[in-house]
């Protein structure tokens, strides 16, 4: 596991109860509000004409917004992480790059906190269930922290640990947090996220049952052993006996962060991202099961070892064999550029909404057939010299301009595109030239 320096995170209470975290985003609201009034008056005394949408967007509101969700952790950040993902285009760019923060913003648990988390799972004397346990988190997120214990076997476990309360309150910070974003005007009412709210009250359920990973970490191993580069992969085992739904055990592997392994061998930059972009493949078109969560944290290296670590399963997600059918007409027709083909196949995976007229339809076509790029290209692509990620942003703005036109698509797609491109953002990241021409020939007919 990379390094975690837990003295950079601020240690702060999760607040456990419904009524508390209510309180949390009521308090928030009351502080956004005065905000408003207090820049407000300055400017107006100030000889200026105070607008709204410029007091709502300053950056005292943002950083307080952002802070609450990080404070929270959960559901309410985890929802501020999927807007800013999945409608980043559609959002103010202060509000977007506030909730961007949030991916790798979560504070930790106070020593106090943690302790009755690991009482109420294992008992009062569970300490005694491991010969050791560190109180320093190597890692921290949206639903839980990770430290390192050893069992009395010698085996070094990385364990999970859920912050207290999230699994609870799920429903009631995601519609809190909705509704303050609504009412605040921080988010654009003509932005139809009912769909993306649903699936991520559906998604979060399942990730914060930690038995349920622990499943899906066990299938998905079985799985993977069909991918033809599997012994490329390290994958961690799970300790079933000390795991449960609020903690969850896995081997620790040691690794450092995917930058990092990159810098230090410079053949990395492609070769990673090539073998991310490979087993993407594979998930879809042969093993029909994605871990759809593309934050780089979910993966490290070993650079001893020269395997590719994969750490979360909670957002594994399974597509059926209609989907996935449908899925393929559409990216082969895309990399074919066969508008008709594709307008079919985008019909069958729900994509359009009534409301798209000729001219919208066209647009999302051109946007698809653009976004396969990487596809269509022989040989390698130079995804750090690439300017597609702003080509697709300047199209898709005839669309987002035009409240009309907005639709979200269904959710196995929403969450298909944010790994695609979360793929293809790192591969930026890492300056990497990979030949993904050659690597969707491969699959594109495999089952």
């Amino acid at each position: 596991m990379t390094s975690f320096d837990p003295k950079s995170r601020r240690a702060a209470t999760v607040p456990s109860s419904r009524l508390s975290r209510m309180a949390s985003l009521t308090g928030l609201a009351g502080r956004v509000a005065g905000n408003l009034v207090t820049e407000g008056s300055k400017q107006w005394l100030s000889g200026q004409r105070p607008v709204m949408s410029e007091l709502l967007l300053s950056r005292k509101n943002l950083e307080q917004v952002a802070d609450k969700l990080a404070r929270m952790r959960g559901a309410a950040m985890k929802l501020g992480q999927l807007i800013s993902m999945d409608s980043g285009t559609l959002l103010p760019p202060e509000l977007a790059a506030v909730l961007e923060r949030l991916r790798d913003d979560a504070m930790i648990m106070p020593a106090a906190q943690l302790v009755g988390v690991l009482e109420d799972n294992w008992g009062s004397d569970w300490d005694q269930r491991l010969a050791q346990f560190s109180f320093a988190p190597v890692a921290a997120a949206s639903i839980g922290q990770v430290h390192k214990g050893r069992t009395h076997g010698g085996r070094e476990l990385a364990v999970k640990i859920q912050y207290p309360g999230v699994c609870r309150s799920i429903d009631s910070d995601i519609d809190n947090v909705v509704s303050l974003l609504r009412i605040s005007g921080l988010l654009p009412r003509e932005l139809e996220i009912d769909t993306l709210v649903a699936e991520a009250k559906h998604q979060l359920r399942l990730e914060t049952d930690y038995l349920h990973e622990q499943r899906q970490l066990l299938e998905y191993t079985a799985a993977v052993s069909r991918f033809r580069h599997v012994d490329a992969l390290a994958l961690p085992g799970v300790d079933t006996a000390l795991s449960t739904e609020q903690i969850l055990c896995m081997d620790f592997l040691e690794g450092v962060s995917l930058t990092e392994a990159a810098a230090r061998q410079p053949a990395l930059k492609d070769h990673i991202p090539t073998l991310l972009l490979e087993l993407f493949f594979c998930e879809l078109f042969q093993l029909r099961c994605v871990q759809t969560d593309p934050n780089p944290a979910n993966y490290q290296y070993s650079l001893e070892q020269d395997r590719l670590i994969l750490l979360d399963f909670g957002a594994v997600r399974h597509f059926s064999v209609d989907f996935v059918q449908h899925y393929r007409r559409a990216i082969c027709a895309a990399t074919d550029q066969d508008t008709a083909a594709l307008a079919a196949a985008l019909e069958a995976l729900g994509f359009f909404s009534q409301r798209h007229d000729a001219a919208n339809r066209q647009v999302v076509l051109e946007i698809f057939i653009q976004a396969t790029e990487p596809l269509r290209t022989p040989g390698p692509y130079d995804f750090g010299q690439s300017d597609l990620a702003q080509r697709i942003h300047e199209r898709g703005m005839a669309i987002s301009s035009d409240p009309e036109a907005w639709h979200t698509p269904p959710a196995d797609v929403l969450f298909l595109h944010r790994k695609m491109g979360g793929l293809f953002m790192l591969a930026a990241q890492l300056g990497g030239h990979i030949d993904v021409h050659a690597i969707f020939n491969h699959y594109r007919e495999c089952s």
